[in-house]
């Protein structure tokens, strides 16, 4: 059983990468954006979820606090979608850009902590630490892309408020 949820995870998270590849290439809102975000969020629950799965102690580990705050950026991500369909209000959009941002920002710290794994250490400790000043530097590091970088792609979109878009949408 072990093989299973690894075998998902592992998919799962191959294909997320693979989504967030394809819907960085996009036009925000586009019909592709959104189909390869369904994709990305189906994706990154089919981790989340088969992460639970996966125990090497026999018990929980850190990495199943971090599934499910996966499950939580995902689930926000999709309901402020539904909230900005239902009220246009553009608020919606920008939390719908962060929790999903973040949320790729959290696969990519669980891929700094899977390939530290083939290395040795000499104790317990000296890898947290470790791992402890790549998660710092990748947040800092992702957390300046998505602030800044990202942000301003997308600034126009998050402007638009119901008044200036079309009737049709």
């Amino acid at each position: 059983m072990h093989d299973i949820f690894v075998t998902l995870h592992i998919t799962g998270a191959v294909s997320t990468y693979l989504r967030a590849f394809l819907i960085f290439t996009q036009r925000v809102g586009s019909r592709r954006h959104r189909l390869f975000g369904i994709g990305y969020a189906v994706a990154m629950l089919t981790t989340a979820l088969s992460g639970f799965g996966i125990y090497n102690s026999g018990y929980p580990s850190i990495f199943h606090v971090f599934s499910v705050i996966t499950l939580v950026t995902i689930s926000r991500g999709w309901y402020a979608i539904y909230q900005y369909r239902q009220s246009r209000e553009t608020g919606h959009l920008l939390n719908h850009y962060f929790n999903m941002a973040y949320s790729f920002m959290g696969i990519n710290l669980a891929a700094i902590a899977q390939l530290m794994r083939a290395f040795s250490y000499d104790s317990l400790a000296q890898y947290f630490t470790i791992l402890g000043i790549a998660y710092l530097a990748t947040i800092l590091v992702a957390n300046r892309l998505i602030q800044k970088i990202y942000f301003k792609r997308f600034a126009n979109w998050f402007r638009a408020g119901p008044a200036e878009q079309s009737p049709a949408e």
